[in-house]
């Protein structure tokens, strides 16, 4: 295994859960499913929950609580109504929440409210309680949706609506990969995910189906569905898992660099 600290540190903690899981004694899946399962998530909300599923995160204070999530709020904000005013497509789960606010009288963040708060309530039914950080979070982002709805107006022409998808999904990834390095809030998805755990069923696979049902109930009531979509489906795990690793390694290499800035003195020191 490799020697980097940061590496092994995150071994050791997926490692420290693998007793807790077979204790469980869950059924045996296909590779198929469990690559499935691996995925970091198909959209926002399950990138989100596995992140914090999956590594441990200090719990904030209720001061760093406003510190993080009120600008990852803002920034998720901007990019979903960014990309729902490209019209090129929205992720997996906001297919659901665009075709839900297109048939019923609610906003978009209005549909995320409601959504969220019945996932909450199916999961307090089984025990498991939202955190004031999860109700926090849900609540601004679905407020900041619409405020930046109701400022960015979707352009006619087929190249800015491209520029608009890409720069959307570019804040958005911004805006969710603070919340995750952070540990600032979860979601509805990570407190049903507690539910699996408990029951003896299995934690991501569920993400995926909430994911995966979400998206076709969407599909049905003609939610947003575009290019971006799959973009967003295939490439937000893989975006997010980047840019921490970017931040892991710049923090490393500053400690680094910092741990040793002495040694040059001390040699010149001991020299003359």
């Amino acid at each position: 295994m490799t020697d980097d600290p940061v590496t092994r540190s995150a071994y050791l903690r997926l490692r420290a859960r693998l007793p807790t899981v077979n204790r469980l004694k869950l059924p045996r899946v296909s590779g198929l499913v469990q690559r499935v399962e691996n995925l970091g998530g198909i959209s926002r909300q399950g990138v989100v929950a596995t992140s914090r599923w999956v590594h441990d995160h200090p719990i904030p204070t209720a001061s760093q609580q406003v510190l993080w999530l009120v600008p990852a709020s803002v920034l998720i904000g901007v990019g979903v109504a960014s990309l729902d005013a490209a019209g090129l497509g929205l992720s997996p789960f906001d297919v659901w929440l665009s075709g839900l606010s297109d048939i019923t009288p609610l906003s978009f963040g209005q549909s995320a409210w409601v959504t969220s708060g019945l996932l909450f309530v199916i999961a307090t039914a089984f025990g498991v309680r939202p955190t004031s950080r999860s109700v926090s979070f849900i609540a601004l982002n679905g407020l900041s949706i619409d405020l930046a709805g109701s400022l960015i107006v979707g352009p006619d022409p087929i190249g800015v609506r491209i520029a608009l998808a890409a720069g959307g999904w570019v804040v958005l990834v911004c805006g969710v990969a603070l919340v995750v390095a952070k540990g600032a809030a979860g979601g509805a998805f990570e407190a049903l995910m507690h539910v699996a755990q408990r029951r003896g069923h299995r934690p991501l696979l569920l993400r995926t189906s909430l994911e995966v049902g979400f998206f076709v109930a969407g599909l049905a009531i003609g939610g947003s569905f575009g290019p971006m979509t799959i973009v967003i489906a295939f490439g937000m795990g893989p975006a997010i898992v980047s840019g921490l690793q970017a931040i892991e390694d710049h923090r490393t290499g500053r400690e680094i660099r910092l741990s040793g800035s002495g040694s040059p003195k001390a040699g010149s020191s001991a020299s003359a």
